[in-house]
Formats: C-alpha cells, sequence, structure tokens
C-alpha cells in the first residue's frame, strides 16, 4: 500500500469521526440542552470539514501518483488461506506452535486476573477488619 492510499484512509476515516461526533454533541445538545456537547459537536464539525478540504487539497498535490490501487484493495476479492491448525492438520509443527503459544497466553492472562481478583480480596478483608477494630474501639468506649 502506498503511503498515498494510507494517508487518504486515515484522512476518510477522520472525516467521519469527526462528522459522527460532531452529529452526536449536536444530537446531545438538542435532548440535554447542554452547551458542552454542542461546542465539541461543533468543534467537530469544523473538523470533519477541515480535514475535507485537507484531503482534496492532498489529492490535487498528489495526483500524479497513483491511487486507483485503493480502491482495488477494497472492491477486488480478497482469498485467505488457512493456517495449518484451521485448516485441519492438527498435528503439524505449525499447529503444535500454535497451541503452545495459546497456552502460555491462557497462563499469563489467568495469572493476571488471579493477581488482580486477590488484590481485590485483600482490600475487601482489609477494609472489614479495619471496620471491625473501630467497632471494637467505639464499644469499648461506651
Amino acid at each position: 500500500m502506498s503511503l498515498k492510499a494510507f494517508h487518504l484512509i486515515f484522512v476518510i476515516a477522520s472525516i467521519f469521526l469527526g462528522l459522527g461526533v460532531g452529529g452526536w454533541g449536536v444530537h446531545e445538545y438538542q435532548s440535554s440542552g447542554e452547551m458542552a456537547p454542542l461546542v465539541i459537536g461543533l468543534a467537530f464539525f469544523a473538523m470533519g470539514i477541515g480535514l475535507f478540504f485537507y484531503g482534496r487539497q492532498m489529492l490535487k498535490k498528489t495526483k500524479d501518483i497513483g491511487y486507483l490501487t485503493l480502491a482495488g484493495i477494497f472492491f477486488l476479492e480478497q482469498n485467505a488461506n488457512a493456517c495449518a491448525a484451521c485448516f485441519g492438520e492438527s498435528d503439524a509443527p505449525m499447529a503444535e506452535g500454535m497451541n503452545a503459544g495459546i497456552f502460555t497466553l491462557l497462563i499469563v492472562v489467568g495469572g493476571t486476573l488471579t493477581g488482580i481478583a486477590g488484590f481485590f480480596i485483600f482490600i475487601i478483608r482489609r477494609s472489614m477488619q479495619l471496620a471491625n477494630s473501630n467497632l471494637e474501639e467505639d464499644s469499648s468506649t461506651i
């Protein structure tokens, strides 16, 4: 993919993002009456319109560079070949490597989630101990 096509994709995506967020801001202003969404919406509308003119200028400036390859990428049939694991050869070295990678990721993600859950359990138990100690101090002073 050429730099022009890459740039054009992101300019178009940014235009759609700007117009979409702008529309959301105006709609949010109409439903709630708050000014902040309207200001954000108008700023993003201006960004989308500005990017439209920037994109046109960029296309004029780079007219000698072919951008029909971008259309070919989107409109031509894209064929994908399955890997050995998906294709059905489950005893191939590639499938064994993929299974080892999946197992490693499961261990890493599982360990991380276990650590996070353990941290929250620690926080809950610690707060319960603090609450119990505060109750005991209050009952002894009465």
